[in-house]
């Protein structure tokens, strides 16, 4: 009997229990889809890393000799060591095709993955390409290829085709997404090099025994060689980040439809259980216990939540993955992409249910505590009855009953509040968001770095100064340096142009500043040594021996490069060599002529197409941010709409008998909805504000996103959220002319 009955309570109290699943099925679906969506990423690429021996450290010099080599293979820390040669190189025929060519006798460190044709084989004559360049540009097995290395074409058969775990992420500098078609990598065995390009390392790679503190590979091969660690290399850091990202983005979801959702099971308990008071009293006298009526009660909810809970979990590990994996494919390469769900990711939905039980049992055992003959003595139920105060006269008798009601019902105009609130701010976050990245790549692009080329791969100083004539650009220096800061030291970007003019400096997104004879720094490495304008940072080049001090005098924004920024005069007063990486400047009338083939030109107008394809992602989360905001805010306020209507359904019934038209009761219904969604949109908006900045702050640290919101944003989710509300508020107020006035003021009879 008691079951028919918590089935009849259910279907007739539809809306709230429906708002109750959806609510539950959306965060469980969110969680469980995330997570194991980043789960996923992280254990496919923790095994691809494992399985292809990625190394742990890489050195960098202009020469490594034997010896040296020697040395750190037997190096007691060092598990495997292998040497490489790495040169750029072109390919003939392709325009604006380069690739990093590795030349090597083994590969056993870094182990390629091959996806066609043969394992890499030092003595075999014959070059490995990468699987999504040849893709890209027709290439497959057993094809001839010539590359333009140095000046000298070397021509050889494709043997393979693979992908490479140190290219997981393989944007070129200066870009966001990898281009395939234009940009990759290719190993080549040392037997096809021509006589003229001689065969030497200026590359070590290492794996190590365990784990190590410190820098190894420093302290084998001494100064002046560059190093960098695995956490540090971008094949590895951005993923990483990424997962971080992914993390943060689901509980925060997942956190605001739960929270929603108990919220709701509150108040659809206590006004089921204030209703059925006289029904309680009948159960009683028949003969029903406490602890029987208890457990029915809590079926209620705890079915629901289960329900909404299980099928949100199922569902949402099934199909949001493969979603998500469809636009991060753009961004990184791994040969098996699926999802993995934990399973200690089955702790949420049995907490959501466990959770439910609890505030239901305390909501519960306050309305079953009475005997019979008081819950058949139709006395309500007041939890927390108060004075309300007095209201100033001259209030219009619409106002001062909606604030009344208010008063009185606390815990509903809270639970809109919240709706509202979350709903907005999920809004602003949204379109804030795409504010910042649609803006970030004309920022960068035209703005910051005033530039229309850069042209690196240069072979010669000659070639050098003849481009910067044809650009009438300026010559660029980029490379790494090293900051002492009081945890130790930290290994940054180096950026070294002549002059402000083309590389500028931008305190903010409309302040542009200068340096005279200090440094400029980055604002995320500013912030993680504690660095401010007119403080001395320590520094020196790396693979330098000689420690450098210089002034701070900006502290500035750059997207892509964190670091140091100082003008060429300043940087040849320290003694240093400047090493020429790049020629900026605008594009020649008429071409670059030779240097077309010779060096690798990156174009501004293709470099912001690189950021641009970022936005298709972007689009992504955004409508998942804006559809989970309209449901959020959609069913919480319709919920609570209806059971402010049903709550408040024997005083409209007393309204209409005094006369009220039908339309000034829903003018009233429809304003105290409007005040509380005013008062939700005007703490919506920080909400949202500080939301945008938690999601940018989980980007990787190599990244710095100027945050940009135009007024449009502003105007959407104030207006978008206001008009949201009326329409639901209109909607639940069509009721009121279905009132039966009898029934309603019998009804306590």
């Amino acid at each position: 009997m008691l079951f028919r009955k918590m089935l009849r309570d259910i279907v007739k109290n539809k809306v709230q229990f429906l708002a109750i699943f959806l609510m539950m099925f959306f965060g469980c679906f969110l969680y469980s889809g995330i997570t194991g969506e980043w789960n996923g990423l992280q254990k496919n690429f923790d095994d691809y890393r494992k399985e292809q021996n990625l190394a742990d450290e890489w050195a960098y010099k202009a020469t490594f000799s034997e010896e040296e080599l020697e040395r750190t293979k037997e190096d007691s820390r060092i598990r495997q060591a292998e040497g490489r040669l790495c040169l750029p190189a072109s390919v003939q025929g392709k325009k604006d095709a380069s690739l990093a060519c590795y030349i090597a006798e083994d590969n056993a460190v870094s182990k390629l993955y091959i996806t066609e044709g043969v394992d890499f084989d030092g003595g075999l004559a014959g070059i490995w390409l990468d699987a999504l360049f040849a893709g890209e540009n027709g290439y497959k097995p057993g094809d001839k290829i010539t590359l333009d290395v140095q000046g000298m074409g070397i021509e050889g058969t494709v043997r393979g085709l693979a992908y490479s775990p140190e290219y997981i992420y393989g944007a070129a500098e200066d870009e966001m997404v990898a281009d395939h078609r234009k940009n990759g990598f290719a190993w080549l065995s040392p037997r096809i090099l021509p006589e003229d390009i001689p065969f030497f390392y200026n590359q070590i790679a290492v794996t190590l025994n365990g784990k190590q503190q410190g820098d190894v590979l420093s302290t084998i091969l001494g100064d002046g060689t560059q190093t960098l660690k695995a956490e540090d290399h971008p094949a590895v850091s951005m993923v990483e980040d990424e997962v971080e990202q992914h993390k943060s983005m689901g509980d925060i979801f997942s956190a605001a439809f739960l929270l929603i959702a108990l919220m709701i099971t509150v108040t659809t308990m206590h006004r089921m259980l204030k209703n059925q008071r006289t029904q309680i009293g009948v159960l009683k006298a028949l003969g029903f216990s406490k602890s029987r009526l208890l457990r029915h009660y809590l079926s209620h909810s705890s079915m629901v939540c289960a329900l909404g809970a299980l099928a949100g979990y199922l569902l949402g590990y099934q199909t949001l993955p493969d979603v998500i994996y469809r636009f991060m494919k753009t961004m990184y390469v791994l040969p098996l992409w699926g999802g993995e769900l934990p399973a200690e990711a089955l702790i949420l939905p049995v907490l959501c249910v466990v959770v439910s039980l609890v505030v239901s049992l305390y909501i519960c055992r306050a309305y079953l505590g009475d005997t019979a003959a008081a819950s058949l003595s139709g006395e309500e139920f007041c939890p927390s009855a108060a004075n309300l105060p007095e209201l100033p006269e001259g209030i219009p008798f619409g106002s001062r009953w909606n604030l009344r009601d208010i008063l009185r019902n606390r815990l509903r105009s809270f639970m809109t509040l919240c709706g509202v609130l979350g709903c907005t701010a999920l809004l602003f976050c949204a379109f804030a968001l795409y504010d910042t990245f649609d803006n970030l790549s004309k920022w960068t692009f035209t703005e910051q770095q005033n530039y229309a080329c850069k042209i690196t791969g240069i072979p010669d100083e000659k070639s050098r100064l003849e481009l910067r004539q044809m650009t009438g650009g300026e010559l660029l220096m980029e490379s790494t340096a090293v900051i002492r800061g009081q945890d130790g030291e930290q290994e940054v970007g180096l950026t070294v142009p002549e002059s402000a003019k083309l590389w500028r400096l931008a305190e903010d997104l409309k302040t542009f500043t200068d340096i005279g004879h200090g440094v400029a720094i980055s604002k995320k490495t500013a912030e993680s040594l504690g660095l401010k304008v007119g403080d001395t940072v320590t520094w020196r080049h790396a693979g330098d021996k000689k420690w450098q001090r210089s002034e701070v005098e900006a502290v500035v924004r750059t997207t892509m490069s964190q670091g140091i920024i100082m003008k060429k005069q300043d940087y040849d007063k320290t003694g240093q060599s400047y090493t020429t990486t790049a020629v900026i400047g605008d594009i020649p009338s008429e071409g670059f002529g030779v240097y077309e083939e010779k060096c690798t030109i990156s174009r501004q107008k293709q470099l912001t197409e690189g950021i641009d394809s970022m936005m298709e992602g972007m689009v992504m989360m955004i409508t998942l941010l804006v559809t989970g905001a309209v449901l959020l805010g959609g069913i919480m306020l319709y919920n609570l709409g209806v059971l402010s209507y049903l709550e408040r359904y024997r005083e409209f019934a007393t309204m209409k008998v005094l006369g009220f038209a039908d339309r000034k009761i829903r003018g009233i219904m429809v304003q105290q909805n409007v005040w509380l969604s005013a008062a939700g949109i005007i703490l919506g908006i920080p909400a949202g504000y500080g939301l945008m900045h938690y999601m940018l702050s989980t980007l990787p640290d190599s990244m710095d996103v100027p945050v940009m919101v135009k007024g449009m944003t502003w105007l959407i989710s104030i207006v978008g959220t206001l008009i949201l509300s009326w329409a639901i508020s209109r909607v639940v107020s069509r009721k009121i002319p279905g009132i039966d006035m009898v029934e309603a003021l019998k009804a306590k009879e």
